[in-house]
């Protein structure tokens, strides 16, 4: 199967579809499989295109509703407008993979920790622009993956499921195969680096990974729901633990986020709370060490 045989089986469809926003559902029409039992949906967007002259490969979890929606609706125009399959099929990944807010987060990660300069170029949103010939953005998922009709996060247990295991092996591996050997491969959260850890030890990827200690290092995930690890990554000076909890504490009782909750309208046990500013402090500073940024 070439990567353009699911796109011309779908193009129909897509060519006559509406355009979508962020919260539309997905069309039933592009279901590829479904888990009735684990409570998980699969569905087709076109995230086929593969850059085998890549110099570095961003992986994330999955695609989510808003990057299925944004592909698809590139899609339709690409389609509409008569742009070459190909072309067509690198515009949707370009604009579609990591869409939304995320890109903005992702950028400045990688700005952060200087791959902009590795790579010689200004800085990191050129790679969805005019450098896009730089980078493979792919997921370990190809398709986008829903649980309980929300994005997948790593629940279910991927390698657990047959149907997660081997959309991991059959696409994202094989397509791994393809990509120029000397590119680097950055994965963003820490199940994804776990994930990657886990198949490297497998001798299924062969890609340099970024590492400290003979440990992947994954950078944090691009999501708003990241937004405390992203802020501690791009601190310009990493504060001390103690400051840390007693600063990000004193704000919490500020803002009194826990009366917008609906189950319990009670603030976090002080200790509880510190102890989780903890992990994130600790987890955020060995990515900071590995890139030297501390």
């Amino acid at each position: 199967m070439t990567i353009t045989d699911k796109f011309e089986k779908y193009r129909s469809l897509i060519e006559n579809s509406p355009q979508l926003n962020d919260k539309s559902k997905p069309m039933k029409e592009l279901l590829l499989w479904e888990d009735i039992k684990m409570n998980l949906e699969c569905y087709y967007a076109p995230f086929d295109y593969i850059n085998v002259d890549a110099k570095i490969i961003l992986v994330g979890i999955t695609p989510g509703a808003t990057q299925m929606n944004k592909a698809l609706n590139t899609a339709n125009i690409s389609i509409n407008e008569g742009i070459d399959c190909l072309e067509a099929m690198r515009k949707i990944k370009s604009d579609a993979s990591f869409s939304g807010k995320m890109r903005f987060h992702a950028v400045n990660i990688l700005n952060k920790t200087g791959f902009h300069k590795k790579l010689g170029i200004k800085c990191s949103n050129e790679l969805w622009h005019k450098n896009n010939n730089l980078v493979q953005f792919c997921s370990l998922l190809k398709y986008p993956v829903f649980y309980k009709g929300k994005n997948y996060n790593g629940d279910p247990d991927l390698f657990a499921t047959k149907q997660l295991k081997e959309m991991l092996i059959n696409e994202f591996i094989n397509d791994l195969k393809l990509i120029n050997p000397d590119a680097i491969l950055i994965p963003f959260g820490d199940f994804v680096g776990d994930v990657i850890s886990t198949l490297k030890n497998q001798g299924l990827i062969s890609h340099k990974i970024p590492s400290n200690e003979n440990c992947i290092v994954a950078l944090p995930h691009p999501s708003g729901e990241n937004n405390e690890s992203i802020s501690l990554l791009l601190k310009d000076s990493y504060p001390t633990l103690s400051d840390y909890q007693e600063s990000m504490y004193k704000d919490y009782m500020l803002k009194k986020p826990w009366l917008k909750n609906k189950k319990n309208k009670s603030p976090q046990n002080e200790f509880t709370y510190k102890k989780i500013r903890s992990s994130r402090w600790k987890s955020m500073l060995l990515v900071r060490q590995a890139y030297r940024l501390t």
